[in-house]
Parts: structure tokens; C-alpha cells; sequence
């Protein structure tokens, strides 16, 4: 028994197919995904730099505490989602 819900039951057919040539079609792996994957990541690596270099910037101690107590809150619940 597989437990996957066949995608007929919850999308539209036809929403895996581009309506024209203008729209580009998904394909994993391809090199417009992985580019735009790499250029995802580069922009989570200055977010995260620009995190780190606003904790060490800010003189007032509460104010960075909140703020990493609530980024760990977020990265707990999504490690618990995963």
C-alpha cells in the first residue's frame, strides 16, 4: 500500500505543463534550477551575515537575546515540521 496521494486527487490537470513557450518549464537538476538555487543560497548567506553583524552592532544586550531566542524558535519549529 503506498501512502503517496496521487497528484489527480489535488491539482489541476495540466499545472505541470507551461501554458506557452514564454513560461519555463520546471525540470530538476537543470542548470536554471541550479542557478537559481545558488543564487537562493548566496542571498540566505548575507542574511545570515547581516544577522551575525547586527548581533555584534547592537549595544543593548536584551535586544539581540530576543532576537536569537526567536530565530531559534523558528529553526526549531521547522526542523520539527521536516
Amino acid at each position: 500500500m503506498s501512502k503517496e496521494i496521487p497528484t489527480e486527487d489535488y491539482m489541476v490537470d495540466g499545472w505541470d505543463r507551461s501554458p506557452h513557450l514564454a513560461v519555463h518549464p520546471y525540470k530538476r537538476g537543470s542548470r536554471h534550477n541550479k542557478i537559481g538555487m545558488w543564487i537562493m543560497f548566496i542571498f540566505y548567506g548575507i542574511v545570515l551575515i547581516q544577522v551575525i553583524h547586527a548581533m555584534l552592532v547592537l549595544p543593548f544586550f536584551p535586544i539581540p537575546f530576543a532576537i536569537l531566542s526567536g530565530l531559534g524558535f523558528i529553526c526549531y519549529v521547522a526542523w520539527r515540521a521536516t
